[in-house]
């Protein structure tokens, strides 16, 4: 869980990293009148980013076993644990 969040952190925090090294590696004039920079558009494509990986994330990890979940409950005393029982 923790790797999926700092996943999302790191790839939502990319836009900015690219933008900074864009700063770094452009000639920079002292005398020029310093830009404005894209902060709207630097958050809004990081969020683009974080929910097209959300989507890619719920396509491609679905669930790989098809059936009828079965709750946990208790018999006898214990507790059965949920599971999937396969589809007939």
């Amino acid at each position: 869980m923790v790797r999926r969040v700092l996943f999302e952190v790191l790839l939502f925090l990319l836009p900015f990293a690219l933008y900074a090294i864009y700063l770094r590696v452009i000639e920079q004039d002292a005398a020029a009148p310093p830009k404005t920079h894209p902060w709207t558009t630097l958050f809004v494509s990081g969020l683009v980013l974080v929910a097209a990986s959300f989507i890619v994330w719920g396509v491609t990890q679905g669930s790989g076993r098809q059936g009828i979940y079965v709750p946990p409950r208790v018999e006898n005393g214990q507790v059965i644990p949920g599971h999937v029982e396969p589809a007939k």
